[in-house]
């Protein structure tokens, strides 16, 4: 249906990250939804005192800003390789008068020390960027680095695009979500310039590999609470 334009990669740090905020809504569908409905999962396991939570992949801001709004008590730590997407997610913190309760680290999180451990972390929209090897870089990697600054039961919350490509499967759901962009506004040369930066930049594993990688960094009982298309959330637990 649409012809895929060149690939290119997807960049925080130029114009794709200005309009991140704008286009994400559009593209992924129950955006506006997600970060509500994870509040909700966390919301009864995480103190409404001085938790510290962990916020892995910033994006610009709208994932802080739900949960800032709602836990004033809660201690946020945000972390994003992009100085855009912290920039952009420092300024609406400070317009909303919610910078006080948020710490923003540009950079990765195995940077970040060891204690305190937080109470609870995010990943959302981010392990799909890495690729599945076992070195510096790759999801398992990033999970486990994220396990080790967690305290034992502290819940993580993943969301990710995952599947299994060159299965009719994987290709029936590319197809929806293409045609789901195109009905949610795009042109057709919008959806192909979309497509491209996905095939350039996304690393697809099937949903079996997903929880493989969350058992091999240390976290349990993974429940699944989010699909569309290739996206899907998930709950698990540290060990």
């Amino acid at each position: 249906m649409f012809a895929v334009s060149s690939p290119r990669p997807f960049d925080f740090d130029a114009e794709y990250g200005a309009r991140y905020d704008r286009f994400i809504r559009r593209v992924v569908p129950g955006y506006e939804q997600l970060y509500p409905a994870i509040l909700s999962l966390l919301a009864p396991r995480v103190a409404e005192g001085e938790a510290q939570v962990l916020v892995v992949g910033t994006g610009s801001g709208s994932e802080i800003l739900t949960f800032a709004g709602a836990r004033p008590g809660w201690r946020l730590t945000g972390v994003d390789p992009s100085a855009q997407m912290i920039a952009i997610t420092g300024e609406r913190l400070r317009e909303r008068g919610q910078h006080a309760q948020v710490k923003l680290h540009q950079g990765y999180v195995d940077e970040l020390p060891p204690e305190p451990a937080f109470d609870a972390a995010t990943l959302d929209l981010v392990l799909h960027f890495l690729p599945d090897d076992a070195g510096p870089g790759g999801k398992g990697e990033l999970l486990r680095q994220i396990a080790r600054r967690l305290k034992p039961g502290a819940p993580l919350v993943l969301v990710d695009a995952h599947g299994a490509p060159g299965s009719a499967a994987f290709s029936a759901q590319m197809e929806g979500w293409m045609r789901y962009c195109a009905a949610a506004g795009l042109s057709a040369e919008q959806v192909a310039d979309y497509r491209g930066q996905v095939d350039a930049s996304i690393h697809f594993v099937p949903e079996a590999r997903l929880l493989e990688l969350l058992a091999e960094a240390g976290f349990e009982a993974p429940v699944p609470f989010y699909r569309f298309f290739v996206f899907g959330g998930w709950t698990a637990v540290r060990g």
